[in-house]
């Protein structure tokens, strides 16, 4: 077994190891051989920190250093340094292989003058080399509330003392979110490489919707234009690739913030409404649809949508406000049991989509409409909280 500086001719077998190593670990599918390809190039890139691992010729292993920062409660940037991906073959995983290179790259940052390491990763694994929590060290991460114990969030001190003392918040090195940020340039580059079925696993870090950041599952998984799955948004907020809502941050935030009663319930919480929103704000800039530019948000302009908007508000049932949009329900979220002339009725198809919205009752506190509708059919339904006391208002074939 040897290690030694990544040379070009390397790249692409390097970036083919890293997409092998990463499917399906941390997320469905990886983004890490296209942060690579894109990195070498990056000024935050440190080249002498560029490893290979090789045994009996083939490189099976590999990892890359670059630069990144702190920022100070006062505003002011105090440097620090990442690492990753680490990569190795899935054929050589849990022998010891990964440690090696892992330790042989901090001994080589340790006398570069590197003082402090921050990363995102499993602490199980990177506790052997020295790693703990970072916030044990005062460092808070960017995506998380500051007074979180972040599990995946790590840190250690290369040269000790380094920190002295400091408190701040890591930022890592923009240039690890480019496949975010150019998706058609990503799934172009992604295309050159041998198709790999995407799937959720129990091991993953937990998957959220990036834009409106409720927890991902098989079930809820919007889809693309060619009516593949995809990974990044739920159903309510991406179908056919597009968005369904063309809305900004801000609006989002208020539309989603009528839920909060619903994830005080999953969350075991007890914010208001105005605290829910305060902490929406602090979690929307990470995802994903907020990062990109306006140019890349196609946003979805069905006439279908829009004529069943202007039909729902043509309706004039008496209490309920006009609607200016509709939103992707999942049938079976929707699909309760209606008293219909002594009979309990179920009018929607569980695996079935449909337009929807909620919006409050006028005049009646905790009262709300529900509107589900497709080609056929509108129902406008009122109920309380937590579809107490649910009543059919209307059905309307259309």
């Amino acid at each position: 077994m040897t290690i030694r500086l990544e040379q070009p001719k390397d790249y692409r077998e390097v970036e083919n190891l890293t997409r092998e190593a990463f499917w399906n670990v941390y997320r469905p599918g990886c983004t890490e051989h296209y942060v690579l390809n894109q990195y070498r190039n990056n000024p935050a890139f440190i080249p002498e920190l560029d490893f290979v691992m090789e045994e009996d010729g083939k490189i099976i292993g590999h990892v890359m250093y670059s630069k990144a920062e702190i920022i100070l409660d006062d505003g002011t940037s105090y440097p620090a340094w990442t690492f990753g991906p680490i990569s190795i073959h899935p054929d050589y995983k849990r022998k010891g292989y990964g440690l090696k290179l892992l330790n042989h790259s901090l001994e080589a940052a340790k006398n570069m003058g590197i003082g402090v390491l921050c990363m995102e990763g499993k602490i199980g694994f990177y506790k052997h080399a020295g790693f703990d929590l970072a916030s044990k060290l005062n460092i808070h991460y960017h995506a998380e509330p500051r007074e979180s114990e972040v599990p995946y969030f790590l840190a250690q001190e290369l040269i000790p003392g380094y920190l002295n003392g400091i408190e701040g918040t890591y930022c890592p090195p923009k240039g690890y979110m480019v496949a975010d940020e150019n998706p058609e340039d990503f799934e172009a580059y992604e295309a050159t490489f041998p198709y790999k079925e995407k799937a959720f696993n129990d091991e993953q870090l937990p998957q959220m919707c990036q834009s409106c950041g409720m927890p991902l599952n098989e079930k809820v998984l919007g889809t693309n234009a060619d009516g593949s799955k995809n990974y990044d948004y739920c159903i309510y907020c991406y179908k056919d690739g597009a968005f369904t809502g063309d809305f900004t941050m801000e609006g989002m935030i208020d539309f989603c913030s009528q839920f909060v009663d619903q994830f005080n319930k999953d969350a075991g919480q007890n914010f208001t409404k105005d605290e829910y929103k305060n902490l929406l704000r602090s979690y929307y800039p990470v995802l994903k649809r907020w990062r990109l530019p306006a140019d890349k948000l196609p946003h979805a302009a069905s006439p279908l949508k829009q004529q069943l908007v202007d039909e729902v508000n043509a309706l004039n049932i008496p209490g309920m406000p006009k609607i200016d949009n509709l939103f992707i329900v999942q049938g079976e979220y929707i699909n309760k049991e209606y008293d219909i002339n002594g009979n309990k009725v179920k009018l929607f198809d569980d695996n079935a989509n449909y337009w929807g919205t909620q919006v409050p009752k006028q005049g009646a506190e905790e009262r709300f409409f529900g509107v589900a509708c497709d080609e056929k059919t509108i129902v406008v339904s009122e109920y309380g909280k937590d579809c107490a006391d649910l009543e059919l208002v209307m059905i309307k074939r259309r």
